[in-house]
C-alpha cells in the first residue's frame, strides 16, 4: 500500500494543493462572517481531505436574491400595506395601523419586521396548541371542514402513524374536489418513498420536494432546508409553531421519549403571510406564476383581537431578519427574558444581546435539553454556559424529555413562536418562520407553559459547572470551534 502510493502520489498531491487553493480562494470571495471563515479554513487544516468534502456539501453559498420578490403576489397578499422602491424592493407598512401596542417598548421591532414583508395585524384570534396531542386534532378538524383548499409545507412529513391518518384525509379531500398542495423538504422527508408521491397524485394531490439532494450534482443543496411548519385551510386557518408529521410528536406512549413542542393555530388577516409564503416556495419550486391569486387571499373581518406578525427568513433572503428580530426584541426587554430552544448556538450578536441584558439587570431565564439528538450540537451548546451564568443568565437542562419548543418571551406582553433555533443554522442557512404575539393573555399562556417546563429541569449551579471533568469540557470546546458550521 505504501509503495503503491509512493508511485501516485507526485500525480496526485498537484492535483490536491490545486483544489485546496481554489477552495480556499472560494472561502475567502465569499465575504461570510469571519468566524465562519475560520472555521472552514480549520477544517481545511485538521481533516485536509474529508474538510473540501465537508465544504463541497455544506459551505457554498448560495444567499442570493434569485428566486422571489415577485410583485403581483406580494400586492395580492397585503394590497396597500406594501409599495415598491425604484429599486422593485418591497416595502411594507407605511401607513400604521392603529393599535393599543405598547409602541415605545416594541416599535423599533414592529416597524422593522413590516419592512422586511411582516405587516402587523389586529384581527386575529390565536390558539396555543402544547405539543403534537393538542395540535393534530385541532389540524384534522381544520381539514375536515375546508371547502376551497389546503396547503401544507412541512420539513418532516412521514408516511406511518399520524402522518398515514393526516394522508389518508388530505386524498379523502382531493377526491372530493378539495385543492390539495403539499411541500416536503427533499432532506428532512427523504424517507417517504416513490410510491408515496405517486399515491396522493393519483389522488389528485399536488405534491413536490423542496430541493430535492441527488448526489453529487446538488451537493449544495443539502445545506439550504425548508425548515419551516405550515399549514393554511381556505386562507382562513393556519396552524405554524415546531411540530412536523411524525409520531414522535404525540406523546401517545408509541415513543419512550417524551416531547415538548410548541405550536400556534391562527385565524385571521395574518394567516394571508403564512399563505404568501407558501406560494412564494410554490412558484420557486415549480418555477411558474399561479392565475387567480386572489381567490386565496380573501379579506377576513372580525376574526379576533390578537396583535400578530409573521416574518420568514432563508438563504434567498437578502436579510437575516429572524436573527436580526431576536436581537431587537432581547434589547427591548425591560425587566425578564424567557428563552426555550432544543438547539443553543448564538452567534455573537445574540451572545452580547443576552450577556448585555443580563448585566442590565434584566432577568435572563434559558432553558435547553439536557439530552439532544445530536452530541456535537449539544457539546457546542453547552460550551456557551458557563459565560452565560457568570453573567447572571439562569440556565436550566430539561429533564422530561426532548424540549423541541422554541420559544422567546420578552416581560409579559410579547412573545415569538416559530421554526427557528438560536444557531447559525436556523439564522442563515435554512428558511424559517416565526409568529410575533403582542398580546398579554397569549403571552402568559406562554409564561405558564415555561413556569411548568422549569419545574421538569434543573437549575444549573455555577459553581458546580465549573468543576465538571476536564475531557468534557475539551469536548465542549472543540465542538464550540465548529459552531459556525453547525
Amino acid at each position: 500500500m505504501l509503495a503503491l502510493w509512493e508511485s501516485i502520489s507526485p500525480f496526485v498531491l498537484p492535483f490536491y494543493y490545486l483544489a485546496i487553493f481554489f477552495v480556499v480562494i472560494s472561502i475567502l470571495l465569499d465575504n461570510r462572517n469571519p468566524l465562519k471563515t475560520h472555521s472552514y479554513l480549520l477544517l481545511l487544516l485538521l481533516l485536509p481531505i474529508l474538510g473540501i468534502v465537508i465544504y463541497m456539501f455544506f459551505g457554498q453559498n448560495i444567499r442570493k436574491r434569485k428566486v422571489f420578490a415577485k410583485k403581483q403576489l406580494i400586492n395580492t397578499a397585503f394590497g396597500g400595506q406594501v409599495t415598491f422602491t425604484g429599486s422593485d424592493s418591497p416595502i411594507v407598512g407605511n401607513s400604521r395601523p392603529k393599535t393599543t401596542l405598547p409602541e415605545g417598548q416594541y416599535g423599533k421591532l414592529i416597524q422593522f419586521l413590516r419592512n422586511d414583508l411582516s405587516p402587523l395585524s389586529t384581527n386575529n384570534r390565536v390558539t396555543i396548541l402544547k405539543n403534537g396531542e393538542e395540535k393534530f386534532p385541532e389540524v384534522f378538524k381544520a381539514i375536515e371542514a375546508a371547502e376551497h383548499h389546503i396547503h401544507l409545507e412541512y420539513y418532516i412529513f412521514t408516511e406511518t402513524g399520524i402522518g398515514e391518518a393526516l394522508t389518508d384525509l388530505l386524498m379523502a379531500k382531493a377526491r372530493n374536489g378539495i385543492e390539495v398542495r403539499m411541500i416536503v423538504d427533499g432532506v428532512g422527508s427523504f424517507r417517504l418513498p416513490k410510491a408515496f408521491f405517486r399515491k396522493l397524485e393519483e389522488s389528485g394531490i399536488q405534491i413536490i420536494e423542496f430541493m430535492p439532494v441527488l448526489f453529487p450534482t446538488f451537493t449544495s443543496k443539502i445545506n439550504y432546508r425548508n425548515h419551516r411548519k405550515i399549514l393554511v385551510v381556505d386562507g382562513k386557518i393556519g396552524f405554524t409553531g415546531g411540530i412536523n408529521v411524525d409520531d414522535r410528536y404525540v406523546n401517545n406512549d408509541k415513543h419512550p421519549l417524551y416531547w415538548r413542542d410548541t405550536h400556534l393555530k391562527i385565524e385571521g388577516e395574518s394567516v394571508k403571510t403564512l399563505q404568501f409564503l407558501f406560494f412564494l416556495n410554490w412558484q420557486f419550486i415549480t418555477q411558474r406564476e399561479e392565475p387567480n391569486m386572489a381567490e386565496y387571499f380573501k379579506d377576513i373581518e372580525n376574526a379576533g383581537k390578537h396583535c400578530v406578525q409573521i416574518n420568514a427568513s432563508g438563504p434567498d433572503w437578502e436579510l437575516a431578519s429572524i436573527m436580526d428580530s431576536f436581537f431587537i426584541a432581547i434589547n427591548s426587554a425591560k425587566s425578564k427574558v424567557r428563552i426555550a430552544t432544543p438547539y443553543f448556538i448564538p452567534n455573537e450578536s445574540i451572545l452580547d444581546a443576552i450577556t448585555t441584558a443580563a448585566r442590565s439587570n434584566v432577568e435572563i431565564e434559558l432553558i435547553i435539553p439536557d439530552e439532544s439528538d445530536s452530541w456535537i450540537v449539544q457539546a457546542a451548546s453547552l460550551s456557551f454556559l458557563r459565560e452565560l451564568m457568570e453573567k447572571g443568565v439562569n440556565v436550566y437542562l430539561y429533564q422530561k424529555g426532548f424540549l423541541h419548543s422554541k420559544v422567546i418571551i420578552i416581560d409579559d406582553t410579547f412573545s415569538s413562536v416559530g421554526t427557528a433555533n438560536m444557531d447559525y443554522r436556523s439564522f442563515d442557512l435554512n428558511h424559517e418562520v416565526n409568529t410575533y404575539l403582542y398580546h398579554k393573555d397569549l403571552v402568559g399562556t406562554l409564561i405558564d407553559h415555561f413556569e411548568i417546563d422549569k419545574r421538569d429541569s434543573l437549575h444549573l449551579d455555577l459553581k458546580t459547572w465549573k468543576n465538571r471533568g476536564l475531557p468534557e469540557k475539551l469536548k465542549e470546546s472543540v465542538c464550540r470551534l465548529l459552531a459556525p458550521l453547525l
